[in-house]
C-alpha cells in the first residue's frame, strides 16, 4: 500500500515548496461586498480576502501537523522553517498584510496574462492539481483516478479547506489556473534571459560600517560613517607611498576573505555584485584604483584588472531568470495603481488557530519554542 504522505526524507522539501507555492496563488473570487484593495481598478472584496487568509491560516497549521508527522515529532529539524510558520500564525496582522499583497500581484499578473494571451486552460489547471495531490499522497498522477486512499486524502482536504475559509472546491480550483499562470508568465519571461553576462573581475579594501560584522547592511552612524572614511584615508595614503595594493587590502580591508588574497575577488558576474560597486566597475579604467565607492556594506577602494562575457552555468542560468521574474513582478507593482482601503486591516481573521492543532504537535512546537 502506497503511503498517503511523501517519505521523510526525500519528499519532505518538495512537499513544502509545493504547499507554499498553493496557498500563495489563491486567486481571486468573484464576490461582492466591501473593497480593501483595487489593483488598476480590480477590485478585491474584504470577504474574498477574509476567505483567502483563513486558508493560508488553515494551511500553515496543515503544514505543522505534517512536520510533525515527518519528521517523528521532532521538529527541531527544521526548526527554523517551523517558527516562521509559528512566527506568522502568531502575527495575524503581519500575515493579513502578506496575503493581501500577494493578492494584488495575482490581479496583476492576471492582467498581464490576459493583456498577452497567456491565460491558462482548464487543462493546465487540472494538471496542477494533480501534480498537487500526487506530491501530497505520493500516489502517481496516473494512478490517481483509481486510487482510494488517495481520492479519499484529496476529498477530505478540500472538505477541511471549506470548513476553514469557506471556499469550495470550484473556487480552490482557480487556485492551480493561478499556478499555471504564474509558470506560463515566468516562461515568457525567462525566455529573453540571456545565456552570457558580462563578469569582472577585480580587487577591493573594504573599510566597513561594521568593522568585525562585513555583512551587516544597518545603515551606519556619523561615527561608524567618520571611522570608514579615516580607514579609507589611511588605505589611500598607504597606497600612495607606493606600498602594493595587495599588502594594504591584507592589512586593513574588512572583507577577511578577499584581504588573504589581496582583495581579489575573483572573476564575478555583474549581476552578482551589489549594484553601487556594478556601477562603479562596468566601466571603469582598467589597472586604475577608483574610490571611495560606497555601498551598504562600507567604502570600497576597488581595481579593475579585467573584463569579460562569461557564459553563464545551468545553474547561474536558472538563478537569472528567476531573478529577471522578480525584477519583471517587480516592475508590475511600480507601474501599476493600487489603492488600499485605510481600513483594510479590519477584523482580519485570527482563526484557525493553534488551539486547532493536536495536543501532541502543540506541545513539540511550545518546547521548539522554550529551546
Amino acid at each position: 500500500m502506497r503511503r498517503l504522505l511523501p517519505s521523510p526524507r526525500r519528499l519532505l522539501w518538495a512537499l513544502l515548496m509545493a504547499m507554499l507555492a498553493l496557498i500563495l496563488t489563491v486567486p481571486a473570487l468573484a464576490q461582492a461586498g466591501e473593497i480593501v484593495s483595487t489593483v488598476n481598478g480590480d477590485p478585491i472584496s474584504r470577504a474574498e480576502f477574509h476567505a483567502r487568509v483563513q486558508l493560508v491560516r488553515w494551511q500553515y497549521l496543515k503544514e505543522l501537523s505534517t512536520l510533525y508527522e515527518l519528521t517523528g515529532g521532532n521538529l527541531a529539524l527544521v526548526a527554523t522553517h517551523t517558527s516562521r510558520l509559528v512566527a506568522s500564525l502568531s502575527d495575524p496582522l503581519a500575515l493579513a498584510d502578506a496575503v493581501l499583497s500577494e493578492m494584488e500581484t495575482e490581479r496583476l499578473l492576471w492582467q498581464a496574462g490576459e493583456a498577452r494571451g497567456l491565460t491558462p486552460t482548464a487543462e493546465d489547471a487540472a494538471a496542477r492539481e494533480a501534480a498537487f495531490f500526487s506530491l501530497w499522497t505520493n500516489v502517481p498522477v496516473s494512478e490517481l483516478p483509481g486510487n482510494a486512499e488517495a481520492q479519499a486524502f484529496i476529498s477530505d482536504w478540500y472538505a477541511g479547506a471549506q470548513a476553514a475559509s469557506g471556499l469550495g472546491r470550484d473556487d480552490i480550483l482557480t487556485l492551480f489556473a493561478t499556478e499555471a499562470l504564474r509558470a506560463r508568465l515566468y516562461d515568457f519571461v525567462a525566455a529573453s534571459v540571456p545565456a552570457e553576462e558580462p563578469a569582472v573581475r577585480s580587487r577591493h579594501i573594504l573599510c566597513s560600517f561594521h568593522p568585525g560584522q562585513p555583512d551587516n547592511v544597518a545603515p551606519p552612524t556619523d561615527d561608524e560613517r567618520e571611522a570608514a572614511r579615516q580607514c579609507i584615508r589611511s588605505a589611500q595614503a598607504r597606497l600612495a607611498t607606493g606600498e602594493p595594493f595587495a599588502d594594504v587590502a591584507a592589512a586593513l580591508s574588512d572583507d577577511r576573505g578577499s584581504a588573504a588574497k589581496g582583495g581579489d575577488l575573483g572573476w564575478v558576474l555583474l549581476s552578482y555584485l551589489t549594484e553601487a560597486y556594478a556601477n562603479a566597475v562596468r566601466d571603469a579604467d582598467l589597472n586604475t584604483i577608483i574610490g571611495p565607492v560606497e555601498t551598504e556594506y562600507g567604502l570600497h577602494l576597488i581595481e579593475v584588472l579585467d573584463r569579460r562575457v562569461q557564459q553563464l552555468t545551468e545553474e547561474q542560468y536558472q538563478e537569472a531568470q528567476q531573478g529577471y521574474f522578480e525584477l519583471w513582478v517587480d516592475d508590475l507593482r511600480a507601474q501599476a495603481t493600487i489603492t488600499r482601503a485605510d481600513d483594510w486591516d479590519a477584523d482580519v481573521p485570527t482563526a484557525p488557530d493553534f488551539s486547532t492543532l493536536d495536543v501532541a504537535v502543540q506541545q513539540a512546537i511550545a518546547q521548539l519554542a522554550g529551546q
